[in-house]
């Protein structure tokens, strides 16, 4: 039987060990409340209760870190995990939590996580290893292409701005302690 994330839980009786993984970079911005630890961690908690075959194990999480690479001090922790065999699911909120690097993101979704066996869910991208569907194939790396794209965009926008306040005089450093 198969896993939907609409809250009904599924008759399938393997049980998984999981860790939840947080993500938080400092450049989102005005995304930071709705994309905060506390609401990830909410999200994910909810997403259990109604999956009681997957128990939480591990929490891990990285705040004020960029997706743009993997090397993250909480994501070794989740590869260390996974790597010991002390869980076989990684749960994360979206697909931008994971990684924002389309490359990189698709070797772990694609290579390394089937490698271990390791069941991969984004709740909020409607994504479960366990569970694909048609058209997964496609949507997943468009996902993944659109959220390297936005950290470039972003980029770009806060390089121009930085231009425009230091063409208008404006002091962008930290101020000596």
């Amino acid at each position: 039987m198969a896993l939907y994330f609409d809250g009904q839980t599924t008759l399938d009786s393997e049980q998984y060990d999981a860790i939840a993984y947080y993500r938080l970079s400092k450049d989102d911005g005005a995304k930071r409340e709705s994309d905060s630890i506390a609401n990830q961690r909410k999200l994910i908690r909810s997403f259990l209760q109604n999956n009681p075959n997957i128990h939480l194990i591990e929490e891990a999480q990285d705040d004020g870190y960029t997706g743009t690479n993997f090397d993250r001090p909480g994501f070794r922790s989740v590869l260390n995990a996974i790597q010991s065999k002390r869980v076989n699911c990684v749960i994360v909120k979206d697909l931008s939590r994971l990684g924002r690097e389309y490359i990189e993101t698709g070797k772990y979704l694609e290579m390394i996580f089937p490698s271990f066996g390791v069941r991969f869910i984004a709740i909020n991208d409607d994504v479960d290893s366990e569970n694909s569907r048609a058209g997964d194939d496609i949507i997943i790396p468009v996902k993944n292409i659109m959220n390297e794209a936005y950290c470039r965009e972003l980029s770009k926008k806060l390089r121009k701005q930085f231009q425009i306040q230091r063409g208008n005089g404006e002091f962008l450093g930290a101020f000596a302690n």
